[in-house]
C-alpha cells in the first residue's frame, strides 16, 4: 500500500512540474532576410533585439539576396542553411530555429520540409508565391521559356526573367534551371506544400502584418503543417517590410515557451 501511494504521488508531481524551457544560451536562431534583402536591413533590428536577450543568431545573405538573386537554386537553399544550423549547433546551440522573412520564411518552412533536425520554425510576412494568380498571370511567359531552354540542354545558361516582389515586376539573372526552382507553381517553393510535408510536428510561428496586403490566412498553409501545441499564427500592427522588427517582443516571448531539450 505504501509503495502505491508512493508511486501516486510521485506521477501527480510530475503533472504540475512546470515544462522546462531553454535558455536564450541553448537556442541558435537561423534568419533569414525578404527578397533582394540584405542581412543589416529589415531583420536586422529584430537580430539585434534577440542578441541582446542572449539568443545565439546567425544572419546569412541567401540567395535572393540584393547581390545575390538568384545564384543558388531552392535546393541549393537548404544546403546553405544546414551550415547555418550545423554552425550554430558547433557553438552550443541545443535548439536550432530556422526563421525568415518573407520569401526567406518560404525558405523557412521549405527547410522544415527537407530536413529532420530543425527544432523550430518562424515565417514572418510570408512571401514569394509562385502558385498564386499573379505570379502565373504575369510571370507564366517567363516561367515557359526557361523550361524550353532546359529542354534544349541550355538549363545553366544565365538569362534575364522577371520575378515579382510584393506586386513589383523586377528582373532577375539566373539559369533557367535555378530559375524554375524558384518559380515553378509545382515545385517545391510553395509555401502550403512545405507546411503540409513536415517531417515531424514542428513548433511553428506565423506573424502576419495587419497592414500587408498579401498577408496569408490561417488556411493558407499554417493549418496544414502538423498540429503541434506551441504552434501559433499571430497578427500585428506591421506592414510586410517592417513587421520583424515590430514583432520581436512576440518572437522573444514564443522562443520563451520552447521546451529544453532533454
Amino acid at each position: 500500500m505504501r509503495d502505491r501511494v508512493a508511486a501516486l504521488c510521485g506521477l501527480l508531481w510530475l503533472l504540475f512540474v512546470p515544462v522546462a524551457v531553454a535558455a536564450g544560451g541553448d537556442i541558435g536562431i537561423v534568419l533569414m532576410h525578404g527578397k533582394g534583402g540584405t542581412p543589416d536591413g529589415h531583420v536586422a533590428e529584430l537580430a539585434s533585439a534577440l542578441r541582446a536577450k542572449g539568443y545565439q543568431v546567425s544572419t546569412p545573405a541567401m540567395p535572393w539576396s540584393k547581390d545575390r538573386i538568384y545564384d543558388a537554386s531552392f535546393e541549393g537553399s537548404m544546403r546553405e542553411i544546414d551550415r547555418e544550423v550545423e554552425a550554430l549547433r558547433a557553438k552550443g546551440a541545443k535548439l536550432v530555429v530556422v526563421a525568415g522573412q518573407s520569401i526567406g520564411a518560404n525558405a523557412a518552412l521549405g527547410y522544415g520540409a527537407a530536413r529532420d533536425h530543425v527544432d523550430a520554425i518562424i515565417a514572418m510576412s510570408p512571401g514569394h508565391n509562385p502558385d498564386g494568380a499573379a505570379f502565373v498571370r504575369r510571370l507564366g511567359t517567363d516561367l515557359a521559356r526557361a523550361k524550353e531552354l532546359i529542354a534544349a540542354g541550355k538549363g545553366k545558361d544565365k538569362q534575364s526573367f522577371g520575378d515579382l516582389n510584393q506586386g513589383q515586376m523586377m528582373r532577375v539573372s539566373a539559369t533557367p534551371e535555378v530559375y524554375v526552382s524558384w518559380l515553378d507553381p509545382d515545385g517545391r517553393a510553395i509555401m502550403a506544400k512545405s507546411a503540409a510535408a513536415f517531417r515531424a510536428p514542428t513548433p511553428l510561428l506565423v506573424i502576419v502584418g495587419k497592414g500587408d496586403r498579401t498577408a496569408p490566412s490561417p488556411d493558407d498553409f499554417f493549418t496544414k503543417a502538423p498540429p503541434h501545441p506551441r504552434s501559433k499564427f499571430v497578427t500585428v500592427s506591421a506592414g510586410h517590410f517592417d513587421l520583424p522588427g515590430v514583432a520581436a517582443d512576440v518572437v522573444s516571448a514564443w522562443l520563451a515557451t520552447l521546451e529544453a531539450p532533454h
